[in-house]
Order: structure tokens, then sequence, then C-alpha cells
């Protein structure tokens, strides 16, 4: 790897004193400092110290004649920092802005964006390539339609700003010389940093580590409200914020801030090479593992809060705006991660937004996700087939298992491998390089785990751990994987009878069984010691007669569980509960507490064929909603069921015997 800069302390000297001017009705007026070539000082319109612009020309510090530049906002004082990476120099636009967040620099028409928090508009900066230290008025704005701007992307001529004063996109479009305002998007989750790759928008889900994706998202913009066609969790990192993506090392860099309290030494970044196979095998809602990215954090590495990121895919550097501890900051040789020390480490108030410019990166966002595919994952307890069927419910493969009585399923696609819970085996199979099976063969699971009962009832993955809900103990086993074994590591009695079992985020959502009840485990994998433990919220989920399946869609937030009616019987009398915008409803509801039917939508009666709905998968692509009816043998599937309630047929009603778990994996 190159390396561009060495630790430097002369810039972080780098205190400037700019003669101030009033803004007249000319708003491209500049006014520039007399330059001073012989005072040690970068001052008048140098670009570096005491050369560049009127003085001598800067012999460059490595890679002659090649343009690096970072640009940098601040919420001090709303000036912008530029700093020439290769030519080791900095230059302040003053602006009239007093805090600024969201940056970015076109080239090509030498027009500088920024975002003012002060203002709460875009301002755009004509011809700032050629000048020093200056004061500079915007050439034109856009109207002052923000409520607190963060992070700023930009595809072609469309400027996307995240404001998370209202959780919302703004989306304009540049018109000549002026800013047309095109949509305003509404956003189910808290926003801070965004970046395209191709014509899809990424974004981090503040408050916490994950990552969200708008699959072609200019062409599906509208006003109101639009949910992600993805929500991932990366793991390791505790809230994120800034993030950047490469084309040309297909890489994406997020930061972590940590705990918002500590903005001293606490934070960090995380580096996912080969982002695109990475991300597009995750299904909505699944875990990309640590082991899978570089983690760059530590007290040496000086990073507390560090907001945003950029990075020059010339050279491997990172660079971070770091807002807790002041500073802009950079990473070369950082291998394997760890608490590596920063190479380049600037001095700068409250840095926000960082945006890394050069002829070789600029515009280097690479491709949009491609073959996403959709696949539901079935189980049985009569014979232990999986069964796999497409979105539309048709049947794809059928494959024999090591099992002749299966319950629990998933399908990891970063591993290709395919884990299920035999309840005639009694423990937990590994079935390897499973979608090289035709259908009709004979599976052979690669490893195996003994389970301490013979009743698995669901399994919910989370990354590499998997719970198993074991309903004759009432217990929760905790397993972790590799791609040759399992190893138990914790069993744990949450005091009541399991069956369906689900991850949001990284709180386990758990079904109450014999109940109608809810119950959820925040921050599950804190708890570390065997024996019992106590939900942190139970709740009671109105309308239901006895629950036993949920399935929880992070992209859509939506919950759905299903009712089994009376266990005893042949009546049709099950249904399912769907519960939209869970997160608001779940937090607005005490422990005790009770869901109303009010909250939900529910789809029951004798014309939906369902008798006791085991296990339940979200499609949250096409709002199809499918069930396994043990009772009837049946996979079911109901269009629509976000806004289609009450007595309605199945638009699937596939046979199978026994039908017992549900996956869906929907990339």
């Amino acid at each position: 790897m190159k390396t561009i800069f060495t630790k430097i302390s002369v810039i972080a000297i780098a205190v400037f004193t700019l003669t101030s001017c009033n803004n007249d009705d000319d708003t491209n007026t500049i006014v520039i400092e007399e330059p001073t070539c012989s005072d040690g000082i970068m001052n008048g319109d140098e670009t570096g110290v005491d050369c560049g612009g009127s003085c001598m020309p800067c012999e460059m510090a490595t890679n002659p004649g090649r343009r690096a530049d970072l640009y940098v906002t601040n919420n001090t004082d709303g000036n912008i920092t530029k700093y020439s990476v290769s030519g080791d120099s900095i230059v302040t636009y003053t602006t009239t802005s007093t805090a600024a967040e969201g940056i970015y620099y076109d080239a090509d028409a030498d027009l500088l964006v920024q975002a003012s928090r002060s203002d709460l508009m875009l301002d755009a900066y004509a011809g700032t390539s050629t000048l020093g230290n200056a004061t500079i008025n915007a050439s034109f704005s856009t109207f002052t339609d923000l409520n607190s701007p963060r992070e700023l992307a930009v595809s072609g001529d469309y400027y996307v700003v995240a404001d998370n004063g209202e959780n919302k996109f703004f989306v304009y479009y540049k018109v000549g010389n002026s800013f047309a305002l095109y949509y305003t998007v509404e956003i189910p989750f808290p926003v801070w940093g965004i970046a395209f790759k191709g014509n899809d928008l990424y974004a981090v889900v503040d408050t916490t580590s994950d990552l969200a994706v708008f699959s072609d998202f200019i062409v599906n913009a509208m006003d109101g409200m639009m949910n992600p066609s993805k929500r991932v969790t990366i793991e390791g990192i505790v809230r994120t914020h800034g993030l950047t993506y490469d084309g040309t090392n297909d890489v994406m860099i997020m930061t972590d801030i940590g705990a918002a309290s500590n903005a001293t030494d606490d934070g960090g970044f995380h580096v996912i090479n080969d982002f695109s196979t990475k991300f597009d095998a995750l299904s909505d809602g699944d875990v990309l593992p640590v082991g899978m990215q570089t983690r760059i954090a530590g007290a040496s590495t000086l990073m507390g809060n560090p907001i945003d990121v950029a990075y020059d895919s010339e050279t491997g550097a990172v660079y971070i705006a770091e807002v807790g501890n002041g500073k802009i900051l950079g990473f070369t040789n950082y291998g394997d991660g760890g608490d590596i020390s920063p190479s380049l480490e600037i001095d700068l108030a409250t840095a926000s937004s960082i945006y890394f410019s050069s002829d070789e990166t600029d515009g280097n966002t690479g491709m949009a996700s491609m073959n996403q595919m959709t696949r539901l994952y079935t189980t049985s307890t009569a014979d232990g087939t999986i069964t796999v069927y497409d979105e539309t419910g048709a049947m794809v493969n059928m494959i024999s298992s090591a099992s002749s009585s299966s319950e629990g399923i998933y399908y990891n696609a970063l591993n290709d491998a395919l884990l299920l819970g035999s309840r005639s085996e009694g423990e937990l199979q590994y079935y390897s390089d499973f979608s090289s099976l035709t259908s009709g063969a004979s599976a052979t699971a690669a490893f195996t785990a003994d389970l301490a009962t013979s009743s698995p009832r669901e399994i919910a993955v989370y990354g590499n751990k998997v719970v198993v809900a074991d309903n004759p103990a009432n217990m929760f086993y905790v397993y972790s994987y590799n791609g040759s074994s399992f190893t138990l590591e914790n069993t744990f009695d949450p005091g009541f009878p399991v069956w369906g079992v689900a991850f949001k985020g990284d709180d386990l959502l758990a079904v109450v069984d014999t109940t109608s009840d809810l119950a959820i485990f925040e921050d599950f994998f804190s708890n570390t010691m065997d024996g019992s433990i106590t939900p942190t919220k139970r709740v009671t989920i109105s309308g239901i007669t006895r629950t036993h399946g949920i399935t929880y869609s992070a992209a859509d937030d939506v919950l759905v569980m299903t009712d089994i009616g009376l266990a005893a019987g042949g009546a049709i009398d099950g249904g399912i509960n769907v519960i939209a915008d869970f997160s608001t409803v779940i937090d607005a509801t005490s422990d005790g507490g009770t869901i109303s039917t009010a909250d939900q939508n529910i789809i029951e009666g004798l014309s939906t064929l369902m008798n006791n709905p085991i296990d339940v998968a979200y499609d949250h692509k096409t709002k199809t909603i499918f069930v396994s009816d043990i009772a009837t043998g049946a996979v079911l599937g109901f269009s629509n069921a976000l806004t289609t309630s009450g007595n309605i047929a199945p638009s699937v009603n596939n046979t199978l015997a026994s039908a017992s778990s549900l996956y869906l994996y929907n990339n």
C-alpha cells in the first residue's frame, strides 16, 4: 500500500486570521487576503506554507502533480477546510454559515456544495479551485427547506440530504445554476450518513449498528414514506454515523461512534472489503459477522466520535472527521485493524462531514446490487424433507435430509449452508454447499450438535450464533458455529413455555406458548451466565388465542405472529396478526401491557384455510405472508397482507404434509 502522507504536526498549528467582510447583494463576492510568502504561515492565496498562489510554486511531498484534496465541514464556524493531501497544505474558505454538515466537490464543474445547519439550505460555491484562503459567498442556494442536515450524497445532478431532525431525505435536482426540490422522502428510522453505490442509496440507521439500502433510489423516490429495500446489522459496531463506498476497490467503510456519552476514546471504523459479495448475500434482517470486517479502534486511534469518513482508493487511505476530539485523522497500513495510531492528525474543532476528491476517485460509486432472489425454505415433521419455493409459491427444490422429522430452519447465503433442527435425531444439523443440491437429492449433514432434548421447535440466527427454542424443556440453547462445528455457549431458562423465536437487531423476540403473549429480551447476548433469564418486556397481543409462529421484517418494521386458535379439534380457527410500525408500537407499550387490535391487521376465518398455522414468514418486497399449517398440511400465502384483512382466501396453497417451520431468504 502506498503512503501519501506522514504524521504531521505542522498543519496542526493551522490557526488562520481571516479578514472579515460584509455580505452584499453580490452573491459571488470573494475576498482574498494579501499574500505573505516569508512569514512561515499559510495565508493569502497560498496553497502551501509560503508557496503556491502568488508565491513560488510548492514542491509536492509525494505523487507530484496529483490532485488529492479533503474537504471538511465543521459545526463551530461553518467554514470549509480544504486540505491538499499531496501538497501538504490547508486552505480555509470562510462562509456565511456558522455550522455546516454535508459536503461535496464537483471537479468538472469546479463547484463546491455544503449543507448549512445554521441557514438550513444547500449552498453552492463556484470557482473555488484556484483560491487560497478566502471569504466566499454562495453562487446559488436552495430554499430553507432543511431542519437538521447531516450528510450529503450525489448521483449525477441529484443531491440528497439526510436530515435527522425529521428523518427525511431531501432530494434536489441541479439545473444549471439552481437547485430544485425534487422529492421529500420520509424514512422510518433515524438517518445520518448516506452514500451512493451505483443507483442504490445506502444509509446508516442512527442509534443502531444497522445499514439500510434503498434500491434504485432516484427512480423509486417519492414524496412521503419510503421503506428500505433491505436492512442488515453490522456486527461489532455500537452506533454508526458515517459511511463511504468506493466502487474501484468495492469497499464500504462505516464509523462507530461508540457510546454517545463518550466522545473521547471509544470510537472506531469498520472496513468491509469485497462489500458487494457480502452485502448482497445477506437476507433482510441478517447480520454481517465482525469476522468478515476489519475494525480499527482503541485509544491510540484518537477516535471518540468519528462522525464521518472518506476513502482514497489509490492509496487505501481512510480519512476521519473526528468531532469529539476536534480532528481530521488519516489512517494507512491498517492491515488487520486494531488500536492503530493515525498517520495524519490535523486539529479542526467540531469537524463534521468529510469528502475526498481526486481525478482517480471522483465518481467511482460502482454498481448497484444484482441477482436479488427470494426463496422460502420449509420443513416437515412427517419426513424431514426440505422443500424450497420461490416468491410466487412455486416449488423450486425438494431435498431429502438426514432427519425424518424437522422443525427450525435457516439458510446462510454467506456460507451457502442450511441449518436444520432435527426432532427425530435430537440434534442441530449443518448442510454445506446447499445451493449445489438438485431437486430429489439426499443431503448429508456436514456436522451436527446434540440437543439436550429431542424437541426443538424454532431457531433464530444472529451472525454465527443460533438460538434453539426447545419446548419440552422450555429452554433456549445458544450455539455458535463455524464451517466445521457447533459449540454450545449457553443454556437459558426464560421461565415460560417456548416456541417461536426471531431476532430484531440483537433483541430476541419470543412467543409465550399456551398464551397470546410476546416476550422481548433486549441485547440478548449480553446474557452470559447459564440459568434463568427474565424478559425486558412481556406484552399481550390482543385477538390471539394461542400463538406459535413469529417473524420480524427489518426493512418494513413489521411483526407477524400466528394464532393457532384451539389446539384440539379440526376447526378452521387459525389466523395471523400483523403489526406494522412495530418499533413505535412496542415502545409505546409498557411491560405487562397489551397491543390492541387497533394496532394490528388480522387475517382469519374459514376462507383462510388456517387451522394450526405453526410458523410464519414475511416477504417485504411483495408484502406477502406465508404460513405453514401443520394441521391442514399446507404452505399458504396471503398477498397484500398489510392492507387486506379478515376472512380472505390464500393466494398460495401448496400441499405439504405436516408443514412445520419456515424461513424466507430475501436478499
